[in-house]
């Protein structure tokens, strides 16, 4: 049970990262709402941080989410989005395959790295 707590924690970490903050020649309502949706997975998955299964199912339902913002977007900040969808769907597989016995490690650091990126798209440092 504390190694699910532990696997929980470190990926909502990554999520606590994605604040994006809109600049000029953005579009700001995008940037909302891929903010908006961030922060409700990350809240979500605080939600169930004692069952890996649920917090991989919110991950891979966030990038379903996420792209199909994305989809609503162009140019880098598309890109962006789509980074930080497939970050998430990895680290849904990691979490669960750490949770199933089945893998060794989950890494939060691509979904840092989107998350970061999608920051930058949106006018952030």
């Amino acid at each position: 049970m504390l190694e699910t707590r532990v696997i929980g924690a470190c990926v909502l970490a990554a999520l606590a990262l994605s604040t994006a903050a809109c600049g000029s020649g953005v579009d700001k309502k995008a940037c909302g709402r891929l903010e908006n949706t961030l922060s409700g997975i990350r809240q979500q998955a605080m939600t169930h941080v004692d069952d890996p299964g649920r917090v991989a199912q919110t991950y891979a339902a966030g990038a379903v989410t996420l792209r199909d913002q994305a989809k609503q977007t162009d140019g880098k900040l598309r890109k962006s989005a789509e980074k930080a969808a497939g970050a998430l769907d990895q680290l849904g597989r990691q979490v669960k395959a750490a949770a199933d016995g089945t893998g060794s490690s989950v890494d939060s650091s691509p979904l840092i790295a989107a998350t970061n990126d999608l920051k930058r798209s949106c006018g952030g440092s």
